[in-house]
């Protein structure tokens, strides 16, 4: 399995975890990027080509260790979504060049935003932050080295964990390393096995989750022979292969349904597992995997007829049902089992008499809930504070939920053990 030697050294318990499994550890670009000094200035000078240039009085590109190979993020005011799928708060352009007078030549970092072109970058001064070229050589090495013994190994194409309720641009590591071991073992067959990691309800803790495989790719031969002549493209092409692929074993929620209402992901997301249980008969039970391609069907059926008015208000009425519901504390299940006319209030008052029923084992429960109280709070701030900062530091976290839950396991088991220590120290004295 490959993992972001950030991971290992900032964190000890992944760190440690990571090496009873001989994870591969690899760094990435933004695990090193930093904040340019001044600002920088832009030119066209060819087609999807320009000049940069650092603003008057600040350090030169060489003074501020950037090189050629290097990618400048410029910030953009308003995001950009590319082909409704691809959403983007910054520009990324690579340095190809830097001429004696500290003039770079940039172009758009194809890699990153699979386009050429995201926005007129004629005339635009702006800060910046550099993504420095790192040397992968080792992690290569390391690599090859497990699937040249016919070992398999396990890779996160998004580059990094988000919270985004679609797949995220992917990375062009897999295919690299792919083509790459086809061009170093000509007669090892290399294939990449797709893999769906799906949650029910993402944002919550301990929700179920179903992993689902993929048809095998095999790269073909034609990859290889221009990959190995020299064609960049190859990698490219084999990347939207992979994307192709886990698109069939992944949910992914298109931003134009969460734009249609102006909501968040996340709710967009609810919305569409709640079309499904209305659509869905009561008297049909689904397993798991069926319950995902519903809401895949849905979700992509709904992205395609997105112009028509009948589906924002359908969304809309749904969105209104859901926040009903919450007001009433219940769920949509509890209403459709709910008998009908005048049994309703009896039915009320039974639910209401089971939850008294349900906290009467809290009151002996008491003095551990308010021993334990402190601990909870600071474990709740502190995964805040950790999403919070992880979030304003990523280009792909929304909110950085996904870091919540880890923390809060972690930090309690530490602080439970601290707490159980000190609870000790009478009975030692």
């Amino acid at each position: 399995m490959l993992i972001a030697a950030s991971s290992v050294k900032n964190y000890a318990l992944e760190g440690f975890f990571a090496k009873l499994q001989k994870a591969v550890p690899v760094y990435r670009r933004e695990d090193s990027a930093f904040s340019g000094e001044g600002a920088v200035r832009f030119e066209a000078s060819g087609e999807e080509t320009w000049k940069a240039m650092m603003e008057k009085g600040a350090p030169s590109f060489a003074n501020q260790g950037i090189k050629v190979g290097d990618q400048l993020s410029i910030p953009l005011d308003n995001p950009v979504t590319v082909d409704d799928e691809n959403y983007f708060k910054d520009v990324r352009v690579t340095i190809s060049d830097i001429n004696s007078d500290g003039v770079a030549q940039v172009s758009v970092c194809t890699e990153y935003h699979a386009v050429s072109s995201l926005v007129e970058l004629d005339g635009m001064t702006s800060k910046f932050k550099v993504f420095p070229k790192l040397d992968q050589s080792k992690a290569y090495e390391a690599i090859f080295s497990v699937l040249a013994r016919g070992d398999c190994i396990g890779v996160f194409p998004e580059g990094g964990s988000s919270d985004w309720t679609q797949l995220r641009k992917l990375k062009v590591g897999v295919a690299y390393i792919a083509l790459s071991l086809k061009k170093k073992y000509r007669g090892l067959p290399v294939t990449i096995i797709p893999c769906g990691l799906n949650y029910i309800s993402g944002h919550r803790f301990r929700s179920k989750s179903l992993i689902e495989f993929g048809s095998p790719l095999v790269i073909s031969s034609l990859l290889v022979d221009r990959f190995i002549s020299g064609d960049k493209s190859a990698v490219e092409l084999l990347t939207d292969q992979i994307n192709t692929k886990l698109h069939d074993v992944t949910l992914n929620i298109p931003p134009c349904i969460s734009g249609m209402l102006n909501i968040s992901p996340f709710e967009s997301r609810e919305i569409i597992a709640t079309a499904r249980r209305l659509y869905q008969p009561p008297t049909v039970q689904l397993p798991v995997e069926k319950y995902l391609e519903l809401n895949r069907r849905l979700a992509n059926g709904f992205s395609k007829i997105s112009d028509e008015p009948k589906v924002e208000k359908l969304l809309g009425d749904i969105r209104e049902y859901n926040i009903d519901l919450q007001k009433l504390y219940l769920t949509d299940r509890q209403l459709e089992n709910s008998p009908k006319n005048w049994k309703v209030a009896f039915w009320g008052m039974w639910n209401l008499c089971k939850q008294v029923i349900v906290l009467l084992p809290f009151i002996f429960a008491l003095p551990g809930f308010l021993l334990h109280l402190p601990i909870a709070m600071i474990t709740k701030w502190k995964a805040l504070s950790v999403a919070s900062r992880q979030a304003a530091r990523s280009e792909v976290k929304i909110e950085g939920r996904d870091v919540i839950a880890s923390t809060k396991v972690c930090l309690q088991c530490y602080l439970d053990y601290v707490l159980a220590n000190i609870h000790r120290l009478p009975l030692d004295l």
